[in-house]
Parts: structure tokens; C-alpha cells; sequence
């Protein structure tokens, strides 16, 4: 990690870090200048980051209540989930799931991007874990003109990340996390990608850490055609979020939405909001859809 440079804003507020490169560029255009050597640190010059605590509420409710309020309103209308009055529209937690044309879908075809997408917000810093190469990244980058790194462990991934003009590490994210100050960024997203890691739970607890929000997706080993499979055939389950042979799988420690769940309840994690993918429809998550639900999404903050 030596080739990290420690960034601060102008009021010495702790940012996310950067590579020696993006830091030459930075001090070229006057955007930012060297205050410490060892180790190399630049300070912005144009941004400050507002403390927690410093937000107005214009209805005195408790700060961070409001701005979870209307983040996951925006979402639930960005979903199609509240009409234009603000009321619950074509969806509840039982029936009704919202249809998703393909048409929708952004270029990846993952329907998880459709959600993110929709649920982080413009000019924020986000660090996507195991981005691939980069697809959402850069649409995040693009379209919410957030402040984006990414962090994918396939030398091959990273540069095709890299070609797109994202800025990658190309490491492991077990081995990266431990070197980010706490809440460094807004979002941390782990996209499909807890299940084959070696050290799962260490990694949603350095995730939840770095990021004041956490975006986790995963394919449910609970979901109905997987226990039939094993159930009634006898052998490893192969579906569309599963799609690998026992042989050659990259998926380690599979788990279900319950004990996912579970893991929340018993380390003071607050589920902000939760969808699925059920029949190919995306539907806001119930108290019994570890059976029905195919892959799921859930929005995470440490308590």
C-alpha cells in the first residue's frame, strides 16, 4: 500500500485515498498541495466535508432520521414503489412486485445496478469491492458524478476497469480495507461478491467501518429451486445467480438471506432498506421471502 497517498480537505478532514499519479495530477492543476512527506499527504484545496452534525433540519427531527427518510423515498420512487404524491404505489411487502423491462436495465444487465443506481447518492464518495471491470463504476461516475475507486483482485478485470478510466487496486479486498480510516467513504458496494470471499463476516465488518452506508448483493442459497435441487436431485444447485458446477465455482461460503439477517441482528447492523429478485421481478423484501427470493440486495449501517 505504499504507493497510496493519504488525502485530506482543506479543513484536514480524512478522505479516501489516492495513487501517487492521481496525486501529481491533482497538485498540477492546482487542485491540491503536499503538506507531509512521510507519509506522503496532499490537501484539497476546493473541498470540505461537512462533520456529522452540522446538517440543518427544518422539521427538528434527529438529522440522520430525516436524511435515511428521504433517501429511501427518492429510491422507493426511483423504483416505481411511490407514486408522485409520495404514497405507496404498485408495490407491497406481500404482492404486486414491480415488472423490469430489460430496456431498463443498465449495460451490464444486472439488475442489482438498477437498484444502486437508484439508492447512492450524486457527488458521492463511493468504493466498490470486487468492481470486475468497472461497468457500474463508471456509470456512477458518469451519471452521479460520484468520486469513485474501485478494488477488483483479477489483474485482467482491473485493467479493462482501468481502460474505462476508473481508478482500481488491483489487490484483494481482505487485504486492503485495514489501510482506510473510519467512514473514508459514503458507500462501500459488495456486489455478488461476499460468497467467495475467504474471510466474509471480517470483510462486512471493515466494510461497514469504511462506509457509512453498505450495499450488499448476494444469491440466496435459500431460495426454493436451490433446496429442490438438493433435495429432490441430490446434487449442487446450478441457477442463473448460481451458475457454476461444484468443480469450478468461485463461491465459497454460500449463505441465505436468513443468515444474513441473522448476522445483522447479532452485530448491531440496521437493515435500511432491502429488495430481491423473485421470477424476475424486483420486489421490496418481506419477513418470508428466504424461500422465494433468487438473489438479494440489502442497504446496510452499523448501529
Amino acid at each position: 500500500m505504499a504507493d497510496l497517498v493519504i488525502v485530506l480537505d482543506k479543513d484536514n478532514h480524512s478522505l479516501a485515498p489516492c495513487s501517487r499519479k492521481r496525486a501529481r495530477i491533482l497538485i498540477k492543476k492546482g487542485r491540491a498541495k503536499v503538506v507531509k512527506q512521510n507519509p506522503y499527504t496532499i490537501a484539497l484545496i476546493d473541498k470540505v466535508v461537512k462533520p456529522k452534525g452540522e446538517e440543518k433540519d427544518p422539521v427538528r427531527l434527529d438529522a440522520a432520521v430525516w436524511e435515511e427518510f428521504t433517501r429511501l423515498k427518492k429510491l422507493h420512487r426511483n423504483l416505481g414503489l411511490l407514486d408522485r404524491n409520495g404514497k405507496s404505489a404498485k408495490l407491497s411487502l406481500s404482492n404486486e412486485p414491480t415488472k423490469v423491462s430489460p430496456s431498463s436495465f443498465p449495460s451490464s444487465n444486472r439488475w442489482q445496478d438498477k437498484v444502486i443506481l437508484s439508492g447512492v447518492e450524486p457527488g458521492s464518495y463511493v468504493l466498490d469491492l470486487g468492481c470486475g471491470e468497472g461497468e457500474l463504476l463508471e456509470r456512477m461516475i458518469v451519471d452521479l458524478k460520484v468520486s469513485g475507486q474501485g478494488v477488483e483482485v483479477d489483474p485482467k478485470a482491473a485493467m479493462a476497469a482501468m481502460d474505462r478510466g476508473v481508478f482500481v487496486l488491483n489487490l484483494d479486498v481482505s487485504d486492503v480495507l485495514g489501510d482506510y480510516e473510519d467512514q473514508s467513504f459514503d458507500y462501500v458496494i459488495l456486489e455478488g461478491t461476499l460468497q467467495t470471499l475467504k474471510e466474509p463476516l471480517k470483510v462486512l465488518h471493515e466494510m461497514l467501518r469504511v462506509g457509512r452506508h453498505g450495499i450488499l448483493s448476494f444469491p440466496n442459497f435459500g431460495y426454493w429451486k436451490v433446496r429442490l435441487d438438493l433435495g429432490a436431485r441430490g446434487r449442487m444447485p446450478i441457477t442463473p445467480g448460481l451458475p457454476y458446477g461444484w468443480h469450478d465455482t468461485p463461491n465459497i461460503h454460500l449463505f441465505t438471506l436468513d443468515d444474513l439477517m441473522d448476522f445483522c441482528r447479532q452485530n448491531n447492523v440496521q437493515v435500511a432498506a432491502a429488495f430481491g429478485l423473485a421470477d424476475g421481478e424486483i420486489r421490496a423484501l418481506g419477513t418470508h421471502d428466504n424461500l422465494v427470493t433468487e438473489e438479494a440486495i440489502l442497504f446496510l449501517e452499523k448501529g
